[in-house]
């Protein structure tokens, strides 16, 4: 099972975890302090950095304002995350 300890916290990050973070993000109800915590990290685990990369492209410079083909996309990362086995 791939997890990551987040910098500056106790709190284990895996790929659920990280699939909801995508989903708050494609409606734009991420904090700066979340965006930090999951955005800036990188990540050992093919699939969580490949959603990194992808949540970034379509999330970063768009102040909450996300078209819907980019939520569609943000939504299918975070259903392989959940869909897919822990290594």
């Amino acid at each position: 099972m791939c997890k990551t300890k987040m910098e500056g916290s106790a709190r284990i990050l895996d790929r659920r975890l990280l699939a909801s973070f995508i989903e708050y993000a494609a409606e734009g109800k991420v904090t700066a302090i979340e965006w930090n915590r999951f955005m800036v990290n990188h990540y050992s685990d093919d699939l969580m950095e490949r959603a990194r990369v992808e949540c970034i492209r379509f999330c970063a410079g768009h102040s909450g304002t996300i078209v819907l083909e980019q939520k569609e996309s943000l939504y299918q990362l975070a259903r392989e995350l959940r869909e897919s086995p822990e290594e």
